[in-house]
């Protein structure tokens, strides 16, 4: 039983250290990268970076809620867990499509040159929309996740 406990406690470590770093992340491309003298350029070496640790906090993240549910049990999980995974998963699929169409347009643009400055502003554009709806989600999920047991969800 200690050891479950010790497991249990390390699963909500790296889970709260996978938020805190996505969550994160997103504030800080969202309010520290806000400049119009940053180049799409910067803005694409910032977001290389970003997406690079993102893709390792959501790993960590969906690792060690699945084994919290488990460790829990499906009949004891609170349903305001069950809507933080629910809209947890939603904010995976925003960050997937930001990740697979405007990253990759941005990349593209900046590989064509000069020329394609236009779409590489454009994509910057998009990924910030899916960026700020992410953002929104976070703060649902965050809500659910501690209100929501206090609201006995």
């Amino acid at each position: 039983m200690f050891t479950t406990v010790i497991f249990h406690h390390l699963a909500l470590f790296l889970h709260l250290t996978g938020v805190t770093l996505w969550i994160g992340g997103m504030v800080f491309i969202r309010v520290c990268l806000v400049s119009p003298a940053l180049t799409t350029a910067r803005w694409a070496e910032a977001l290389e970076k970003f997406f690079s640790l993102s893709w390792i906090s959501i790993v960590l993240i969906v690792i060690s809620g699945s084994f919290m549910l488990v460790w829990i049990g499906h009949a004891h999980v609170p349903r305001a867990w069950l809507l933080m995974a629910f809209l947890g998963a939603v904010m995976i699929a925003v960050y997937a499509s930001l990740w697979f169409a405007p990253w990759k347009e941005l990349r593209a643009a900046l590989a064509r040159g000069g020329l394609a400055q236009a779409q590489a502003q454009a994509a910057v554009r998009r990924i910030n929309k899916r960026l700020d709806i992410t953002l929104a989600l976070s703060a649902l999920t965050a809500t659910a996740a501690t209100l929501g047991l206090a609201m006995r969800m």
